[in-house]
């Protein structure tokens, strides 16, 4: 084996140290993902990587990865075993280990599982600092290899946090070292307008101000996040300071927009109170109605309380 193949096994080795003993090092599996099929440390490579497959509980990739492992090579030895424990046969292995060591192997609890259990039980126990650590630890271990996933969970657990009357701002702190300062926003403002909670518009008018201030900008990120705030200013009482910050700083980066947008601000401006029409209409002022502009020449539907399409997660993921 040449030195360079000697170097690569290392490179492997610590990879495999990485991703069974819950310390994953992304660096280290970057490296050794490009080692081509033709050398003979690939099987060890594909080892590897079914081994975080199995561990991250994705049984597809499992399957992807061990089938890539060559049946002549030393790695084709845990074939059979790793195909049991992840539940791609029905039949353990003979002979390769022993039965309680199987048992406890398939009864084994993630340690994302038994974080979940712990924040929830810290949620019970009425321990704040104790549960935002706990779920704001899982969120970070989620958001790398799922990211949307990671973000339901943070809703779930703004949800909590509100039920329970906590001040949350440990948990806003561990967010924002997580998502950033900008998704961090947008993640709590989703929740609050989706749970129809108070404090929904100067929590978006705070997101879409760090929009507008952000380079760079993707304008149809910029109108959607527009279009949420403009829905929020019309169920809430807007504040007509912060309606005044936004459109002053819509002069500036987006003209355009605000001139697309010019009568529906006209009349949150000048409104004494709003209300979202059950008919498909905005109906800002008494005896005035305005229809928001769409693409479709049908009438924008006020969202029910099901089904809020705009302020679903999905909606320009950062």
């Amino acid at each position: 084996m040449s030195f360079l193949d000697s170097e690569q096994m290392i490179i492997i080795l610590d990879a495999l140290e990485s991703v069974t003993n819950g310390m994953e090092n992304p660096g280290l599996l970057e490296q050794i993902k490009d080692i081509p099929r033709g050398s003979k440390l690939r099987p060890y490579v594909d080892l590897v990587f079914a081994l975080q497959a199995y561990y991250g509980q994705n049984p597809t990739r499992v399957r992807a990865y061990v089938t890539s492992i060559p049946d002549g090579s030393p790695p084709a030895r845990l074939k059979p075993l790793l195909s049991f424990l992840a539940g791609l046969t029905k039949d353990a292995p003979e002979g390769m280990v022993d039965r309680e060591i199987l048992k406890a192997l398939q009864q084994r609890k993630s340690y994302l599982e038994t974080t979940l259990e712990e924040a929830e039980q810290f949620l019970a126990q009425n321990h704040e600092e104790s549960f935002s650590d706990s779920i704001a630890y899982l969120i970070r271990e989620l958001y790398g290899k799922f990211p949307e996933p990671s973000k339901q969970l943070t809703l779930w657990a703004w949800e909590k946090i509100q039920e329970k009357g906590w001040d949350g701002s440990l948990l806003d702190a561990h967010l924002k070292m997580i998502f950033g300062d900008l998704e961090a926003t947008r993640l709590k403002a989703l929740y609050l307008l989706h749970s129809g909670r108070p404090g929904a518009f100067q929590e978006w008018t705070s997101f879409l101000m760090k929009l507008l201030h952000t380079e760079p900008r993707n304008v149809k990120t910029v109108e959607a996040s527009f279009m949420i705030w403009i829905y929020a200013a019309i169920q809430e009482h807007s504040d007509s300071r912060r309606l005044q910050e936004i459109l002053e700083v819509l002069v500036r980066k987006h003209p355009q927009l605000k001139a697309k947008y010019e009568k529906v601000l006209e009349d949150l401006t000048s409104a004494e109170r709003c209300v979202f029409a059950r008919n498909g209409s905005s109906s800002l002022t008494v005896g005035r109605t305005v229809h928001l502009p769409v693409s479709s020449p049908e009438r924008c539907v006020s969202p029910s309380r099901k089904k809020r399409d705009f302020v679903q997660l999905e909606l320009f993921p950062s």
